[in-house]
């Protein structure tokens, strides 16, 4: 079977996702800091409008999984080296990280006094369910795809139009359980942690999975250019940015009324917005990132890629720097204040990046800690679009 040819530009998309992720992070305290000043909504809007970034990166997964592998037999050989690989390089580093972060929470909380049996056994549960820091649910998540995975590839091998339907089957299946979940508490039967399991980003997954198999067709829809501006798919491309811009907007807002305001409507409402929007996100996202990578081989765009391969690495590393950033003694009036969240957000970001590229260039066994390295570029350079 040919190899498929590499997307250079999923790269730029990674990056992106990446601000957005540091972005939530950088301004999480914000909203309880500023409640009730000038600068309350402008936070909001950059937390809230964010929140597309964890289900960017499951598109993305769902993108890479079924682009790479929809044409090809998934026997036992290819099973084994395709687990072998993530366990390599995503739990690995999961574990690796999870320990880090449990010594720096019980250091910070005093705690080491605990019975060892409780000791192991707090461990325990944070490597099971990815607790052991506040990011580390999202490997936990895309662990339980990867053990979906052959399924869903099966499935859509056997039947390939069935991936017209993926992101309609995605959203029941999605929707069900939010639904289930959300009225069972009510009745006080159960309550599931959502945000940590594979069922409430399925949606996004096989969103991914369908633009995977249909992309040879999809992709003078989903890249834009000038061809594209006069044969109409302008008008297309201005839409869904309208949507997108309008879904996050509302979003935003209702937060807005609920905090201020102290609105009360059905949690829905906040779950259908935030859901739509973060499905327009994964397709503008693409289109952002092939509009950057066709600027040419400027700093900005290898900057972009950089980051982008790098972007597993910031994503473990970074909360450890904005937590020592955080201990900073931080005075001042409101520009004070904004300097040193956006100094949080770049110290998150440039410091992660600089270790981790760093780390890749010269430390050999930096797989690890941070993951599968960064791919040497050659011939993908040359534009897919």
């Amino acid at each position: 079977m040919e190899k498929k040819e590499r997307i250079p530009q999923l790269d730029i998309y990674r990056a992106i996702a990446i601000f957005a992720v540091l972005a939530i992070h950088a301004t999480s305290r914000t909203l309880a800091e500023t409640l009730d000043t000038s600068m309350f909504h402008p936070f909001l809007f950059v937390n809230k409008f964010s929140q597309f970034a964890v289900p960017s990166f499951v598109f993305l997964s769902g993108f890479v999984l079924f682009y790479n592998y929809i044409d090809r037999s998934l026997g036992g050989k290819t099973l084994g080296k395709f687990y072998s690989r993530r366990l390599i390089y995503i739990i690995v580093p999961y574990v690796m990280f999870s320990l880090f972060y449990f010594v720096l929470k019980m250091t910070a909380g005093h705690t080491w006094g605990l019975p060892p049996a409780e000791l192991a056994s707090k461990l325990g549960k944070y490597l099971w369910t990815g607790t052991a820091y506040t990011h580390l649910y999202y490997v936990i998540i895309i662990i339980q795809f990867y053990v979906l995975f052959p399924l869903m590839l099966w499935c859509l091998q056997k039947v390939r139009r069935l991936a017209a339907w993926a992101p309609i089957i995605g959203l029941l299946l999605q929707w069900g359980f939010v639904l289930l979940n959300k009225y069972m508490v009510t009745h006080g039967y159960w309550h599931l942690t959502k945000g940590s399991l594979a069922i409430t980003y399925f949606s996004y997954f096989l969103l991914g999975a369908a633009v995977a198999v249909y992309y040879s067709s999809l992709k003078k829809w989903l890249i834009p250019t000038r061809e594209g501006w006069r044969s109409g798919k302008g008008f297309v491309w201005i839409v869904l940015w309208l949507l997108w811009i309008a879904a996050g907007v509302i979003h935003v807002e209702l937060w807005f009324n609920n905090y201020t305001k102290k609105t009360v409507i059905n949690s829905l409402w906040y779950e259908a917005f935030s859901n739509i929007h973060a499905l327009l996100s994964c397709l503008v996202l693409m289109q952002i990132s092939f509009l950057l990578y066709g600027a040419g081989r400027s700093l900005l765009t290898r900057s972009l890629v950089s980051v982008g391969a790098c972007s597993f690495g910031i994503y473990l590393l970074h909360p450890a720097l904005l937590y020592f950033y955080r201990k900073l003694p931080l005075h001042g009036g409101s520009l004070a204040y904004t300097a040193g969240i956006v100094g949080g957000w770049l110290v998150a970001l440039l410091g992660s990046w600089l270790v981790v590229s760093i780390a890749f260039r010269y430390v050999k066994p930096a797989w690890i800690i941070f993951g599968s390295a960064p791919q040497k570029s050659k011939s993908e350079a040359k534009h897919t679009g």
